[in-house]
């Protein structure tokens, strides 16, 4: 454990929001959509008859009257934005699922909200940008944004019962998205994408079944919880070690048997070169918060993926800390197969120490029969993770509401704890460790975040932050 002692060195901190970004849809503007009648790109839902529309200089305007187009399928956690100047009338969007639907529309100085007999109308700040409007959706919530100085900027979230079971499958896959334009208005650009959200948690790297680190084309990847105005959903990011470029790859969704894509948090994604498989475990919050596990053919580092899961058998009456049963609280999973046998930690609430704290069992199989172990000191544990170094495998985990950066790495000769030249402020923090090889030399790295609260939302946090250890 001796190299571990090593000072740990800032290389770079950040704090993103919404600044990542899948793109989902864009409307095109280069070709003349409303004067052809060779093809149908956003086909017309409503249109006056004194509406004037026309597509040059890769610009959309309307010149009096209302219309509506197509522009995508409705995603329930997707960003939807437009750009445009609006010199009277509105610029928004219609969101239409089979039985319900909401308008956002920008109107001069404020922004309208529509949803049958809910009706709001949200007047924009001092300063804020006249010709944008972003809207991010969540179950039964829609966060309203526009630019200031370039950037998004909140306003107001507004909570629509009607779209409560937006993100059950078959409510969403016959859901649209429509461009509502009236007035004299000229849009400029139009997309939607899931984004990173407004700050990152609960980072892990993305390894081989040994927990070994996936590299590919000197990039390696991680999942993280994306968090929300309020709530989360769990994002996939690549990052090329030694440097700040980070792009995000992959949105995860997890589907428990009810039909509903679910936004889980913290997952455990092994990929297992012999099965050629990628395996799961994640963080069910919504049921129970519970664990919940399962299994892909496809590459869940990509795209927008949903992943069929199984939640964890729930614990019954006489079961206890050190039985793998599902507890109410458990979280943070880790796994990992030493070649023998897969290694599990769990953080669960102790009872004998009044807190969280880590279980660790043991198995022959990833997903069931797991024996108990032993378990963390006292305290308050989070966001553990198994590593490898110098042939030696170690479990880190982070510690203390009341202490910056106290973490905990346990090995085979016990327990110390890291050290920084400027540590990252994190409380009970996230530390996510992993090596890899970099010209002739192997580099030892170090992602966490802090606490910082991005929302009023308690569990908004937090900022990024890169760590290498010293040689």
């Amino acid at each position: 454990m001796a190299s571990l002692c090593s000072r740990r060195k800032r290389k770079f901190s950040v704090s993103m929001f919404k600044n990542l970004k899948i793109r989902l849809g864009e409307m095109s503007f280069s070709k003349d959509f409303v004067g052809t009648d060779r093809g149908d790109l956003y086909p017309i839902l409503e249109k006056s008859e004194d509406c004037l529309e026309r597509v040059a200089g890769n610009r959309y305007a309307v010149e009096g009257g209302r219309v509506a187009r197509l522009f995508c399928q409705f995603f329930p956690f997707a960003t939807y934005e437009a750009a445009f100047s609006l010199k009277e009338g509105h610029v928004g969007f219609r969101f239409r699922l089979p039985d319900a639907e909401a308008a956002v529309l920008l109107e001069g100085d404020c922004i309208s909200f529509r949803s049958g007999d809910l009706e709001e109308r949200i007047a924009l700040p001092e300063g804020m940008e006249r010709g944008s409007l972003l809207v991010s959706c969540r179950p039964r919530a829609f966060d309203l944004y526009v630019r200031k100085n370039g950037k998004p900027e909140w306003l107001r979230t507004v909570y629509v019962d009607a779209f409560a079971d937006s993100n059950r499958e078959s409510a969403f896959e016959d859901a649209y998205v429509f461009l509502d334009v009236e007035g004299r208005a000229e849009v400029s650009c139009v997309t939607a994408c899931v984004d990173n959200g407004i700050s990152l948690a609960d980072i892990r790297p993305i390894r081989y079944e040994n927990g070994d680190v996936i590299l590919e084309n000197g990039a390696m990847f991680f999942t993280a919880s994306i968090r929300l105005q309020e709530g989360a959903m769990q994002g996939i990011f690549s990052w090329r070690p030694g440097t700040a470029e980070l792009s995000m790859t992959g949105a995860l969704y997890f589907d428990c048997g009810d039909g509903k894509w679910r936004n889980y948090l913290a997952s455990v994604i092994l990929y297992h070169r012999e099965w050629k498989k990628w395996l799961l475990w994640t963080s069910s919050f919504e049921h129970e918060h519970v664990l919940a596990h399962g299994t892909s053919e496809g590459d869940p580092r990509f795209g927008v993926n949903v992943v069929d899961v199984t939640l964890m058998t729930r614990a019954k009456e006489g079961d206890t800390y050190f039985d793998f049963v599902g507890f109410r609280g458990d979280e943070d999973p880790d796994l990992l197969y030493d070649g023998e046998k897969w290694l599990f930690a769990l953080c669960r609430l102790d009872p004998s120490v009044g807190g969280y704290r880590y279980a660790f069992f043991e198995s022959e199989d990833p997903f069931e029969g797991f024996r108990y172990l032993g378990c963390g000191k006292a305290g308050s544990e989070t966001g553990g993770s198994f590593f490898r170094m110098d042939g030696e495998t170690f479990f880190l985990c982070g510690n203390g509401y009341d202490r910056a950066s106290e973490y905990r790495i346990y090995g085979k000769d016990g327990m110390t704890t890291a050290s920084f030249n400027y540590p990252d402020g994190g409380f009970r923090g996230w530390g996510a460790p992993f090596s890899v090889k970099m010209g002739s030399r192997t580099r030892h790295f170090w992602l966490t975040f802090d606490r910082h609260n991005g929302s009023t939302y308690e569990w908004s946090y937090g900022n990024l932050y890169c760590f290498e250890l010293g040689r």
